[in-house]
């Protein structure tokens, strides 16, 4: 905006300039003022004419052609009457002497349909909004139709929410309205989050196609917004990532989920920053956080898995991020880590008993906790699996200044920390967009990339588990690289590389063996025997053979120790969730089980018949 024009449109009343722009456009409903938030800095808006309420010193006198509704962005003047901005019904009133009336009757402020929009399956159809809130700022929408079903209550309610104004006693002609506006544009409707074929979508942007757009029921703008500048964060926050490993590896875990796509992952994963309180963990996830929006886009762990399959869509193909994991109910969290993982929703039936369209999603976690997945279930007696336990990876935030190893300056970790949280409100939103334009020109098969990346994270896995979580942490890594590379974050070439993989060994020695399938299923058993080994089992061959109820099997004592020789169905039982293949693996692996060379079960006299039993040593002998 030049200064030129900033001294005409400067709040003066007396010494306004007419504007140049008439007020509606016959030729179609869809006209536009110039006089837009989207032409002029946010930090000038204050000071700036706003149309709503101010009136041009002349404003243009229009003649209408009746009867038709027309939106006018600005104010005018009909056979010299002042208009204020917004939707008109003209019309004529014919009175009962014969003579006729010109009715200008005001409906709401301005709105404008700019497009038909539908799905690529031809359903799902909508209009493309565009509208002037009560601070002058434009709006585009894309509205389901079926909100204009009934009343119409639903769509006015949002309207009112963004800003829009109406008379109470014609709001059923917005519906009206908006039915008798017919517009040759044609857009397609998505109504997820992320990618659309080669096409980013987000609520209040689309990268690639403009001929595609988010359409939902209400508008999600807020978590999306962008404020300050990509330069200004580059400066105030990315270089000051350098040297931090909680704050690069949750800035890469934050633009991992757009690679989802291009590694041919359907399932994400998550990192769980463990650590104390003030320990600067949620400082991470804030700057996380930034990438894509504002700090609402930070939610917290307590609510429960139908809440969160909402929040996951929303965020599909970006980050999902969740602050204090110590307020998540421990009924709920596991059926929550397992379904963000998955990328879906449960299966519910529509009003018709129909099938409702599942919520999918496809996104990498951050959380933060003084707990871990682990403790938090134990509350009530319950023990993750392996498959819990990978999509949510801890790694403990223990560094010299609690998250932080370069303080870049400051006296403490705790002053570095403020500033960043204030720095993280003034710029937020750009890094994430510009990722997603630079990976659309980005022709390389990430894929190899990735391959690459991964055999330096798993030379040091042993496990399955391990494995797995060695691709979660390349796949973060290969992300923050990328992300260098694109000049995107201020940081040294391999800074994320080199980050995610101090953040893997640091994983590694936090999640020791008991925490691994192998650990999960040698505790299992452990904890059957100290339970059960006097219920459950008797001595082998004794004096006087008991009548056991539910008998799991029986025990023999030797020279070695205290073995208990198990029935098959009892060693599943004593490992459930395990396949028993996958128990007598682990078995082997710890030297608990004494085998026959060619099976893993002995052929075992007992006073029912010669039996397969599972002679195991007492775990606290072996």
């Amino acid at each position: 905006m030049t200064e030129e024009q900033i001294d005409v449109d400067i709040v003066d009343r007396e010494q306004r300039e007419p504007r140049e722009q008439t007020s509606h456009d016959d030729s179609s409903p869809c006209s536009r003022s110039d006089f837009t938030a989207e032409n002029i800095e946010n930090k000038l808006f204050v000071d700036i004419v706003n149309p709503i309420h101010t009136p041009p010193l002349y404003p243009p006198e229009i003649t209408i052609k009746r009867s038709c509704y027309l939106s006018h962005s600005d104010w005018f003047k009909i056979n010299n009457k002042l208009m204020k901005p917004g939707v008109y019904w003209h019309g004529i009133k014919h009175h009962k002497d014969g003579e006729a009336e010109d009715i200008d009757e005001w409906i709401c402020s301005p709105l404008y349909i700019e497009a038909i929009a539908s799905s690529p399956q031809d359903d799902n159809f909508g209009r493309l909004l565009r509208f002037l809130d009560t601070n002058g700022r434009w709006h585009e929408w894309a509205m389901p139709m079926h909100l204009l079903k009934s009343n119409g209550d639903e769509l006015r309610g949002e309207l009112l929410n963004q800003g829009v104004t109406f008379n109470p006693k014609k709001r059923y002609s917005i519906n009206d309205y908006i039915m008798s506006q017919h517009v040759a544009r044609r857009i397609t409707a998505v109504d997820h989050i992320g990618w659309y074929h080669d096409t980013f979508v987000l609520p209040n942007q689309v990268i690639g196609d403009d001929n595609v757009i988010f359409q939902s029921e209400a508008i999600l703008e807020n978590e999306f917004q962008t404020k300050g500048t990509l330069a200004g964060w580059q400066q105030e926050i990315g270089k000051l990532c350098e040297g931090n490993i909680p704050l690069i590896v949750s800035i890469s875990t934050a633009l991992a989920g757009p690679l989802l796509k291009f590694i041919d992952r359907r399932q994400g994963s998550g990192i769980h920053w463990v650590g104390d309180s003030s320990s600067g963990k949620s400082t991470s996830v804030e700057i996380a956080a930034s990438i894509w929006g504002s700090p609402e886009f930070i939610r917290s762990w307590s609510t429960t898995a139908n809440g969160l399959e909402g929040i996951a869509a929303t965020r599909n193909d970006t980050c999902l991020i969740l602050d204090e994991i110590d307020e998540a109910s421990p009924y709920e969290i596991g059926k929550i880590t397992y379904m963000l993982a998955n990328g879906q929703g449960k299966q519910r039936a529509g009003k018709v008993g129909n099938a409702r369209k599942i919520q999918r999603w496809r996104i990498f976690t951050l959380s933060t906790g003084e707990r871990t997945l682990q403790s938090i279930m134990n509350e009530i007696g319950r023990k993750p699996n392996a498959g819990q336990l990978v999509r949510l990876l801890n790694v403990p935030v223990s560094f010299e200044y609690g998250a932080f190893s370069n303080l870049h300056g400051f006296e403490s970790g705790r002053l570095l920390a403020d500033h960043l949280k204030a720095m993280r409100l003034k710029h937020y939103g750009h890094v994430g967009p510009a990722f997603i334009h630079k990976l659309m020109e980005d022709k390389r098969d990430f894929s190899k990339l990735l391959d690459k990346l991964v055999q330096a994270f798993t030379k040091k896995s042993n496990t399955n588990l391990e494995k797995r979580a060695a691709t979660v942490f390349a796949t973060v890594g290969l992300a923050g690289e990328l992300a260098i590379e694109y000049g995107l974050l201020p940081l040294q070439p391999e800074s994320s590389l080199q980050a995610t993989l101090t953040a893997f060994q640091r994983y590694l020695v936090f999640n020791d063996a008991s925490q691994s399938e192998d650990g999960q299923i040698l505790q299992a058993i452990s904890e059957f025997i100290a339970k059960f080994g006097d219920s459950r089992f008797s001595l082998h061959n004794g004096p006087e053979e008991k009548s056991i109820p539910n008998r799991a099997g029986w025990y023999l004592d030797n020279l070695e120790g205290r073995v208990y020789m198990f029935f098959p169905v009892a060693l599943k039982e004593a490992a459930s969730g395990f396949e028993r293949s996958r128990i007598v693996e682990a078995l082997q692996r710890a030297k608990w089980l004494i085998s026959d060379i060619n099976r893993a079960a002995k052929k075992t006299r007992t006073p029912a018949g010669m039996k397969y039993l599972y002679h195991i040593f007492e775990p606290e002998q072996s």
